[in-house]
Order: structure tokens, then sequence, then C-alpha cells
């Protein structure tokens, strides 16, 4: 399927402009990681709706892939603006002269990617040390790490703080990409102290919305294909576990406000507050998508360190974000950039 992105999600940035802190990215030169992943593509529709308005300032992506991106976005081929390379953020990052901010959005959370945990510890510590390699060399003034709510561990019924005490359990191997991002939080505030450059690490949670896989292993993807087909909606527990969804465009919006101007070195959750059980997320996409689909509960599972994976993002609040875009809404929007049309 090839879809303008940008323009699709056009209409959610001017819903969002009209309520969310102004964002000013004038003169600015950027380095992004993970240009064409969820993050990345969701952030680029943002700076290209930015770009119409006026603004002006460069930015070069890196993607393992760049070609089969704009084979899928052609629109974003011709951006005066828009610099793709082809990297591996393992290997030291491309690009030349100076940069005023980076984001570090690459992060492969496919469930393929995770079958091997060490790969999954070693590939995103070396990231991060690119990351924070190429800040140091490039003249760089902010860095946003995107963390992980995974960071925390185990996490207590209702909304987790930053300031929670809890981490990863080390003796188990699925603790590999928390830990990874904790590591990564490290490196970069001992490299700020010796660099000169801030460091803004995010703790991000779960997201929906235009370019997220739905057939990876993300319940709400899999609930919005299920729909989409037909139904039913399939799980493969009894739903009891508690999760929030912030939609994609929200997202994009928190990420660059928040690289400019949340404080330094405090680490700041990302994503909705707003819980339900995914028992109660799969009636709701199939109320919004398909109401004709049965919804069809698996077993009970023993519980899981992530029963409960909710973020407090009352230091997002101080700041002037919001949950914009109620989940119902960023369902139907995901379904309709998927081709589902309200009838």
């Amino acid at each position: 399927m090839t879809r303008d992105i940008a323009a699709f999600l056009a209409d959610d940035f001017e819903r969002l402009g009209a309520v969310a802190p102004a964002l000013l990215l004038d003169g600015r030169r950027l380095m992004l990681s993970g240009a064409t992943g969820f993050f990345g593509k969701n952030l680029l529709a943002l700076l290209a709706w930015l770009h119409r308005r006026g603004q002006r300032f460069e930015v070069v992506g890196l993607s393992r892939d760049p070609a089969r991106f704009l084979a899928a976005q052609p629109w974003a081929a011709a951006l005066p603006w828009l610099h793709l390379l082809e990297a591996d953020v393992r290997d030291p990052w491309p690009g030349h002269g100076r940069f005023d901010a980076v984001v570090h959005a690459a992060t492969d959370t496919h469930a393929s990617a995770h079958t091997d945990p060490q790969a999954v510890f070693d590939d995103g510590v070396a990231g991060t040390r690119q990351a924070l390699a190429f800040a140091a060399a490039h003249g760089v003034q902010r860095l946003l790490l995107t963390g992980s709510g995974a960071q925390y561990g185990e996490l207590p019924a209702g909304p987790v703080p930053e300031t929670h005490a809890a981490a990863c359990d080390p003796t188990q191997p699925g603790s590999a990409y928390g830990e990874a991002k904790r590591v990564g939080e490290l490196l970069a505030t001992l490299a700020s102290a010796r660099g000169g450059f801030e460091v803004v690490p995010t703790r991000c949670f779960a997201f929906v919305g235009p370019g997220l896989d739905l057939h990876g292993h993300f319940a709400i993807g899999n609930f919005i294909r299920d729909a989409l087909a037909g139904g039913p909606l399939r799980l493969s527990s009894d739903g009891s576990a508690v999760r929030s969804y912030l939609y994609g465009a929200d997202l994009a919006w928190w990420l660059l406000h928040l690289l400019f101007t949340s404080p330094p070195g405090q680490a700041i959750n990302v994503g909705s507050d707003e819980g339900l059980s995914v028992a109660a997320l799969a009636s709701l996409t199939r109320d919004m998508l398909r109401p004709d689909a049965a919804v069809r509960l698996g077993p009970a599972q023993p519980a899981t360190p992530r029963q409960h994976y909710l973020p407090s993002i009352h230091r997002a609040g101080d700041l002037g974000l919001a949950v914009w875009t109620p989940l119902p809404l960023a369902i139907r929007r995901t379904g309709a950039w998927h081709g589902w049309q309200h009838v």
C-alpha cells in the first residue's frame, strides 16, 4: 500500500495545533535515528506539516533501508529539508557539520528481534554509544533518548512515576531490552557530564497510529488487524493485563516539544495514563471498527512483570503535554489509514 502518511496525519496535526504547545524549530539542524520506523514516520510527518506552515530547518535521518521507505512514501523524496542516509546505528553515524539536536529513536521492537536477548542488549547499547559519540563530535546541544517503560521492570497497579525505584530483573533473559535502555540512560548521563550537551531521557510506553505493525507483538495492532479482516478478535490470554496507548501524532508532538523544553537529565514518561484491560481494549477496537465481530478470550496466564503497564504523566503535563487524541479516535484513525471506512 502506497499512501502519504504526512498528508494523512495533517488533519491530526491541525487538530493538535489548536490545543498543544507551539513547536519552534526555525533554524535548527536535527539528526534523527530510526527515521523510517514507527516513531520516525510520525516525526517526519509532523516536521513536514511544520515546514508547510513556514518553519525552516534541516533534518538528517538514518535508516537501514531508506529506499524501501521512499518507495512506500515517495512524497519524502522531494523534501528539500530532509536527507535520508543508509546506516546501521550500531556503527559510526554518517553526517557532516554541526547539529543542534539529536533524536535517537532507532529501536527494533519487532518480535523476531527479541528471539536473541544477547543481540537485543548488545545492539541497543551499541546504538546509544554511537548516538553519544555523534553528539560529542558534532556540537550537539540537546539529545533525546527514546527509552522504554520496560526499564521499570515489574510495575505496580496504577500509573508509575519516573521516581519509581524498581528495575528489570537481571537474572531473566527477557530483561535484555529494558536493561539496554537503562544502560543507555547511564551512558548518556556520563557522556553529558563530560561532553557539554544536554540529555533528555524519555521512557516510552505503548502507542497506536499509522506506521504501527499490525502483524507484530502489539495487542492493539493485532486487534485492528483482526477487526479489519472481519474478526474474530483473538486474545492469547484472559485479557486482564492493563495497558494504555498514546496516538502516534500526539507522540511526535510530545517528542519534539520535550527535545527543546524538558529539563535536562530528568527522566520523563511518554504515553497515556488512561488505562484499560486488554479484554476491554479488544472490545473497544471491535466497537470502533467492526461491531458485528466476535471477541474471543484465551485462557488465564501466569502474572507477568508487565501485568500493568501504565505511566504517570504528571511531569509531561507540567510541560503542557496531554493525551489529546482519545483512544476511540486513535483506533478509528489507525483503521482509516489501513483502509477502514466508516459506514
